[in-house]
């Protein structure tokens, strides 16, 4: 019992104490002179299995390009897509052909264009879809109308199209009008089925908050469900479960002081009510991810503002912490974006100036992984050597109290395993993944 007692102390003191600011390691320099990067986003670019680092770069010679996954967070030179002086702003990937390969489609450069890339065997083949006029922009994408292919909607200036795909990539349009077409002024756009009717359904930002209602593959504007979001000018919109009760609640920017960075919540039938301020007057926000940053069941949210970056935290039912500082290096910042870019399981990130990698080292949540039987780890405490025991072939990860990777995808064989641990740490996490199940145990040091 006394042993059941100070495990529990343990692992409260453990996640208790985590500071958020250290839970993300130091830098990890991918390129320099990256401060007009607008779009970061992670694909596989060479199909090798590995997230490859895709950027656009605003009023550049090189526009888009991508640094491919080397392995153990390293990466190529820089490889260019579009070259040329232009003013791409933004861009969404997917096979939008259906080949098996990422392609790419663009919005924003000189010409007014949205162009689809082509990627065939890594190789970047570009054509223009459209042209209309614009200064703002963003593209998403999404399967619209349902029939299994990849969709894209393009937003820029006062014009709202949706491209419909028939799975070989060509594309048919739809212009869709809003509430004041000619004073519309289009900025972000996100896309989820808010009424759960099983179609993707889009608000949009801008000069208004628009709420664009998805009917058997058909947008129209939804101004009953506009008027209860529209909080005057908005610069940022997501849709996101933020009070965890299976719905998606929106998340917006206002440049009204009284709202701020705010959220709604859903209704359910995708009626949004109830605001909540998150921030009331965040300085200048850039860019924004929303992850489950610290695994304990709900999003965070993780910000530049003033070209720093910022986490707020979530207490699993919408309540925000104050704003807590994990990067403040005078770089500019202007673009973050966030994925498991080390495959250990937690959300990581990754900012524009200098282009750069910080790892998460947030020790994941033990309660979310029964213990595997079939494991025995042992013995606790330990000295300098630990003991594993497994049925089938796996490998392993050890941890410390404060969260970091002490030893990393340790190779385990069926049977005994003996692993060195040469560290001064109070103790470990250690997690094993053998026969499709993961297991984690506490081991103190002697």
């Amino acid at each position: 019992m006394r042993n059941k007692l100070l495990c529990l102390l343990l692992l409260i003191y453990v996640f208790s104490t985590h500071n958020i600011i250290a839970q993300f390691a130091e830098p990890i320099l991918v390129q320099e002179n990256t401060t007009k990067i607008t779009n970061i986003a992670f694909a596989d670019i060479n199909n090798d299995n590995l997230k490859d680092i895709i950027v656009t770069k605003k009023v550049e010679s090189t526009t888009i390009s991508y640094f491919l996954n080397l392995g153990d967070l390293n990466f190529s030179e820089e490889n260019v897509i579009l070259s040329g002086s232009s003013l791409v702003t933004n861009f969404v990937t997917g096979d939008f052909n259906n080949d098996g390969w990422i392609d790419i489609v663009s919005i924003g450069d000189n010409e007014n264009s949205v162009r689809i890339h082509f990627n065939i065997n890594s190789t970047f083949i570009s054509q223009t879809i459209d042209t209309f006029p614009f200064f703002e922009s963003d593209i998403s994408a999404s399967d619209i109308d349902n029939d299994g292919d990849l969709d894209f909607i393009a937003i820029g200036g006062t014009t709202f199209k949706v491209f419909y795909n028939d799975g070989s990539a060509n594309f048919t349009q739809q212009t869709v009008s809003g509430p004041q077409d000619n004073l519309e002024d289009f900025f972000d756009i996100t896309i989820a089925d808010i009424d759960n009717d099983g179609y993707q359904d889009i608000i949009t930002s801008g000069a208004n908050t628009s709420v664009y209602k998805n009917t058997n593959g058909i947008i129209t504007y939804d101004s009953t469900r506009s008027s209860a979001v529209n909080n005057g000018t908005n610069l940022m919109v997501k849709l996101i479960d933020l009070d965890n009760d299976g719905d998606l609640d929106l998340l917006s920017q206002s440049n009204s002081n009284s709202f701020g960075i705010n959220w709604k919540e859903n209704d359910g039938n995708g009626n949004f009510i109830n605001s909540h301020v998150i921030d009331p007057n965040p300085y200048s926000v850039e860019s924004v991810a929303v992850k489950d940053f610290d695994d304990d069941g709900d999003k965070d949210i993780l910000i530049s503002d003033n070209f720093d970056l910022y986490i707020y935290n979530n207490d699993s039912f919408g309540n925000f912490s104050t704003p807590s500082i994990i990067h403040d290096n005078n770089l500019s910042i202007n673009t973050v974006y966030s994925d498991d870019l080390d495959d250990d399981g937690d959300y990581d990130i990754i900012w524009s100036a200098d282009l750069s990698i910080q790892l998460n080292n947030t020790t994941l949540g033990l309660d979310k992984y029964p213990y595997n039987n079939n494991v025995n780890i042992y013995p606790n405490p330990i000295s300098d050597k630990i003991n594993i025991f497994t049925e089938t072939p796996g490998k392993c990860t050890i941890y410390n109290f404060r969260g970091q990777i002490i030893k990393k995808d340790i190779i385990l064989n069926s049977g005994y395993n003996t692993i060195e641990i040469n560290d001064q740490s109070q103790g470990y996490i250690i997690k094993v993944e053998a026969n499709n199940k993961i297991s984690y145990k506490k081991i103190l040091s002697n």
